[in-house]
């Protein structure tokens, strides 16, 4: 792991400290060893958002920054939340805003932002600094990425000592950090971004499944359908899954695949208006929900239920959790042999496709937990996996990047977002890999091995290429425990010298080995909070081994 240094200048005292790689994918556990700037409760507006924390770091690439507020807010929408860079640390340039001279200014509730240039004021929107942020639904919780690298009267780049605020900029509204010695960052250089791992050819020995949106019908498109063909070629899927396929039936789809795949003994269905399923295992039965596309295949002579939606765009709450009420609702039904599917017992079960989740938070959580709103309308809740739990949601990055996201389009005011979802029973599912295929930043070596350009995937739609592969978790056997099993955390990870184990859960050992099986660490004597020197260790791959009262656990530790 690379060393990250936040230096905060308080008098002549300099806080220094190492850190996770930030990625921006909704999970906050990287963000620990960061300084955190609080703010209290109340101190600004009463109509504008109040912010309590704020924290800033950096890589060789990027700048990101994560803010807490009181309330839960659209971060895209409906407010006046603004991040201000002062790029020179120098008052007197730039526009005064929070007390700073910013060079760079951005009101995400507007979409769009300022870059100043001498006396030259320039209207920006996000692809022109590249701000990524997440969740895109609404939250208390909001991490985003900038890039360093910009344009004003040539090539700028964000280095050195800068000076960083959020405002809301309703009247009195507030403003975080509030001191401004707090509000002053030094970047760090020679910190290259660590991306996460995952492997583009299909992992393990059951099934891999692309999820796509096809953008109006672009894989039958001249340009598109090229781009689109060398996706479908190089991840050699066994089920793909398409929207926005609306005059093409899926028999069309099938002699694509053929063509660019050389297999010939594809199953296809249909339905609603553009859901499509292509499938090397036999799909025995499909029906519409509301639009959506349900369809049980023959996996290896079990059932497998997949569920293909394309929820309504926009900011339209009101349709798209009326739609998930009624996912929810069909799975149950199914589950319990009350509709046409009656799913046997155990039946893998998957939701995938465009979900269009952009706007209240609470759509994402019905299709997890099967908490359905219109109980009137829908009937009673129900928990979607065979052992009573939620769904879990699959967190694909896109390739070369360090970000979560799905759906990225220059061209729109609206930032890069994670629409794109595929959930599943990890009661019957174990997910071996995942990523979204993003030609843009893909490294030229994988790009030629694949067969790929690197225009494919942003030219040929808005919305990236999911994949997903799953094995089977066979009902005779335990799904191996996991760290959140045990709720437990194994931080940072990877670790250059100091290694963090917290748990929730009794462990009454923990046993370190590198991969020759040489124990590097052992210990019976263990509390909540754990803290083990890995300074002296080799770089390289160590296995984590904790007994609890659940079972065991082995995790994965990477050492540099």
């Amino acid at each position: 792991m690379m060393k990250m240094y936040l230096v905060v200048i308080v008098v002549a005292l300099l806080n220094v400290v190492s850190h996770s790689q930030i990625l921006i994918d909704e999970s906050y556990d990287d963000w620990n060893d960061v300084v955190l700037y609080n703010d209290p409760i109340g101190d600004g507006s009463n109509f504008g958002d109040d912010f309590t924390a704020f924290q800033v770091t950096n890589d060789d690439e990027y700048l990101y920054f994560r803010i807490e507020l009181r309330d839960e807010i659209l971060l895209q929408e409906d407010n006046r939340i603004n991040i201000y860079i002062d790029t020179d640390n120098n008052a007197n340039t730039g526009t005064i805003q929070a007390g700073i001279g910013a060079e760079i200014g951005f009101e995400f509730g507007d979409r769009r932002g300022f870059i100043r240039n001498g006396n030259a004021t320039n209207t920006i929107f996000h692809n022109d600094i590249g701000i990524t942020v997440l969740p895109s639904l609404s939250s208390k919780i909001f991490e985003f990425a900038l890039s360093r690298t910009y344009f004003a009267g040539g090539t700028q780049f964000i280095d050195g000592t800068i000076a960083v605020a959020c405002k809301d900029n309703r009247s009195g509204g507030d403003i975080i950090p509030n001191s401004a010695t707090d509000r002053l960052y030094t970047l760090v250089d020679n910190n290259n971004p660590t991306l996460p791992k995952f492997d583009f050819l299909k992992v393990g020995n059951g099934f891999r499944m692309m999820t796509y949106n096809s953008l109006f019908d672009g894989l039958f498109e001249f340009g598109q359908s090229q781009q689109q063909r060398r996706m479908i070629k190089a991840m050699d899927a066994d089920i793909y899954t398409f929207v926005e396929i609306y005059d093409f039936n899926s028999g069309s789809i099938v002699d694509i695949i053929e063509d660019e795949t050389g297999y010939t003994d594809w199953d296809h269905a249909s339905e609603g208006s553009d859901t499509h399923v292509v499938s090397k295992y036999p799909i025995k039965d499909h029906t519409n929900i509301d639009g959506n596309g349900a369809y049980i295949l023959d996996y290896e002579g079990n059932d497998m239920l997949i569920i293909v939606a394309h929820l309504p765009a926009g900011s339209n709450d009101e349709s798209r959790q009326a739609e998930v009420d009624k996912i929810a609702a069909f799975i149950r039904d199914a589950k319990l042999g009350l509709n046409e599917f009656q799913l046997a017992t155990n039946a893998p079960i998957l939701i995938t496709g465009d979900m269009n989740l952009y706007g209240n938070k609470r759509q994402r959580e019905t299709l997890t937990t099967g908490d359905i709103i219109n109980n009137n309308a829908y009937g009673p809740d129900a928990s979607p996996d065979w052992d009573g739990t939620p769904l879990t949601a699959a967190l694909p990055f896109a390739s070369g990047l360090p970000q979560a996201v799905t759906w990225i389009n220059p061209n729109s005011s609206f930032f890069p977002g994670r629409l794109d979802y595929t959930f599943y029973s990890d009661h019957t599912l174990d997910l071996t890999n995942t990523f979204c295929l993003n030609t843009n930043d893909m490294e030229d070596a994988d790009l030629e091995v694949l067969g790929l350009n690197r225009n494919d995937s942003r030219s040929a739609s808005d919305h990236l290429p999911v994949i997903t592969d799953f094995e089977i978790i066979e009902p005779n056997r335990q799904r191996d425990l996991t760290l959140e099993d045990i709720n437990t955390r194994v931080f940072p990870n990877p670790t250059t010298n100091l290694l963090h184990i917290d748990s929730k859960t009794e462990i009454s050992s923990i046993i370190i080995t590198d991969v020759m099986g040489e124990v590097v660490f052992k210990s019976n004597n263990i509390d909540k909070e754990n803290t083990i020197n890995a300074t002296e260790w080799n770089s390289g791959i160590y296995l984590i081994q904790l007994t609890t009262i659940k079972g065991i656990v082995t995790e994965k530790m990477f050492k540099f």
